[in-house]
């Protein structure tokens, strides 16, 4: 070994010597016997050109030159350690980063379900949520630019894995003034001829097409007036009175003025459904981890019936 380099155990072996400033104690420190501890340190020394102790029969003390090569020593045996426990944990998925893509209407209760247990669970894993439309959730996937997404989109590529996580109900959205109001229990036909707040085609179109599809198997014929593609500014138009709505369950945690929720029978086939999407065959251990995580936290919702 060249002059000026040295060993990691020989630097953990003067830092033992340094502190306790006693060559018997620093080796039962170690795990070793007095002799090849005091090798180490004259190797050590030998190495950098220096004299790191003073000795004597009766004391053991730093040189000025061993007290500034202390302070380099115990930063770097501690920078070194972090990095092997950092690598560890990167190994057993215990650190990282995910970005999640996902739809809007994800974030009135699913996504921060996801973020309470991440940060439970694994808080050492950087979570980056990212509010996209459905289309752009498959995008960014295939693009490499999120790790998992949550989108209502049942896509068909074949490079794009996915499971249903989220099967929920559709309830009725109203203004409290509404005559409907008064029912505890919605039927569809109700929806007939009268005022309606649609979702958008273009950045709306699951809930649009799923609802558009119920009302044609019902037969019946809504009167829509406006058309908004975000869950939360449909039900914030119904709360102007400005027409009845459907949305997902979920949304009912947007208590917004104006506006009162109801059940509604429909047949079991129109439900608002969720996936969890990924790149298929870019699998690393944290998003293993993060994905089978998301999988339990939205157990509770992957076949709603009378939850939440």
């Amino acid at each position: 070994m060249a002059k000026g380099q040295f060993e990691y155990f020989q630097m953990r072996c003067f830092v033992a010597v340094a502190e306790e400033l006693n060559f018997r104690r620093a080796a039962d420190r170690m795990n070793m016997t007095q002799p090849p501890l005091s090798r180490q340190i004259k190797l050590l020394e030998e190495r950098l050109g220096l004299t790191l102790f003073e000795r004597s029969n009766r004391h053991v003390r730093l040189t000025p030159a061993g007290e500034n090569f202390y302070g380099s020593a115990v930063d770097i045996i501690q920078r070194s350690e972090h990095a092997v426990l950092n690598a560890r944990q990167a190994e057993r998925g215990e650190t990282g980063a995910i970005a999640l893509g996902f739809v809007p209407s994800a974030a009135f209760k699913f996504v921060p379900l996801i973020a309470v247990r991440m940060a439970e669970e694994m808080p050492k894993v950087v979570l980056t949520p990212i509010e996209m439309m459905g289309y752009e959730v498959i995008e960014a996937q295939r693009s490499g630019r999120i790790d998992l997404g949550l989108t209502r989109m049942e896509t068909p590529r074949a490079e794009i894995d996915r499971a249903r996580v989220v099967s929920e109900p559709f309830v009725a959205a109203l203004p409290h003034t509404h005559a409907l109001a008064g029912k505890p229990t919605l039927s569809i036909a109700d929806f007939d001829g009268v005022p309606y707040i649609s979702f958008t085609k273009d950045r709306g179109g699951y809930l649009k097409e799923t609802l558009d599809a119920l009302f044609y198997a019902a037969e019946i014929l809504p009167e829509t007036r406006l058309e908004a593609s975000q869950t939360h500014a449909v039900i914030s138009l119904v709360g102007h009175g400005l027409g009845v709505a459907l949305v997902p369950r979920s949304a009912q945690v947007l208590q917004m003025p104006g506006v009162v929720y109801r059940e509604i029978n429909l047949p079991s086939q129109f439900r608002s459904d969720m996936y969890l999407v990924s790149r298929s065959g870019r699998s690393t251990v944290v998003r293993d981890r993060v994905r089978s995580l998301i999988t339990d936290v939205l157990a509770p919702y992957r076949d709603m019936a009378d939850k939440m």
